[in-house]
């Protein structure tokens, strides 16, 4: 059974009561999956309009790929690259929620006076810790990343999480961040175990196999699977061709409590909703 919530977006509650479908947007030249990447504000409107015909209800922009390995641009650098795809999407389209995919607390800060309602931060605050205060100050819902504290995107690897460590780090990372974080301010907080963070490629399905114990804590629970190396490293493929696995670990997902699920092809992840709902009615 689906547990719903609700979200504060542009002095409105948001509601969801089935499974989110979170479209990516990168305005990066380096992010892992080239499908995902758009090079300017037209790209950006041109592949939200099929992400949301698809079945995406809100969107996902970032500008820093955050991939194993990968090189971090500048500040300015990073925001040159979101700031007009923000911008364009705001206006095209208003009612859909956005997220701003960053770790720096003053591109959430501009992002949000651009549009974006929710931030996105895949370090959980260990990169740039003013992107709590942001949080707090705005009353953004918060979206918190395990994330290996001390290490940037180059070195995340290097503390990767075994199998036999990684749930019991996970989740007393998440009960001490939650209590931080309200007594910080920030109400609404959403909870991203990281997959592909600073976790051998066994430990993801770890996670995924003791999802449910995430429930405890009381937060919505969001993951992004979509194409990682979780999936391709581990079938010997790449990622332009592990859709049907993705597919096939995001109806696994759901099943053990996710609530929503971050996708770079929204029409298949779509499909899996309505098949786990209708095993589920």
């Amino acid at each position: 059974m689906f547990r719903s919530f609700s979200l504060p977006i542009s002095g409105q509650t948001w509601s969801a009561k089935r499974p989110v479908i979170v479209g990516i947007l990168n305005t990066t030249p380096d992010s892992f999956y080239a499908g995902s990447r758009v090079a300017s504000a037209d790209a950006a409107e041109s592949h939200a309009e099929a992400l949301l015909a698809g079945g995406t209800q809100w969107l996902d922009v970032g500008g820093c790929s955050t991939r194993p390995g990968a090189e971090v641009p500048n500040l300015e650098e990073e925001w040159a690259r979101v700031a007009p795809a923000l911008q364009r999407l705001a206006l095209r389209f208003p009612g859909v929620p956005i997220s701003i995919d960053t770790f720096r607390g003053e591109i959430a800060y501009r992002a949000l006076a651009q549009g974006a309602h929710i931030i996105n931060d895949v370090s959980g605050g260990s990169l740039d810790p003013t992107i709590w205060t942001v949080a707090a100050q705005t009353k953004a819902p918060y979206i918190l990343t395990h994330y290996p504290a001390g290490h940037s995107p180059s070195t995340m690897q290097n503390a990767a999480l075994t199998p036999d460590t990684v749930m019991a780090d996970l989740r007393a990372y998440f009960h001490r961040h939650l209590h931080e974080l309200r007594q910080q301010g920030v109400e609404h907080v959403l909870l991203d175990p990281g997959l592909g963070f600073g976790k051998t490629v066994e430990a993801n399905y770890r996670v995924l196999k003791d999802f449910p114990l995430l429930q405890e804590l009381e937060a919505p629970l969001y993951i992004g699977l979509s194409r990682k190396s979780m999936l391709w490293k581990h079938l010997d493929r790449s990622p332009d061709t592990v859709l049907p696995a993705t597919s096939a670990l995001h109806l696994y997902a759901l099943e053990r409590g996710a609530q929503i699920l971050r996708v770079h092809d929204a029409q298949e992840a779509a499909d899996v909703v309505k098949l786990w709902e209708s095993l589920n009615s």
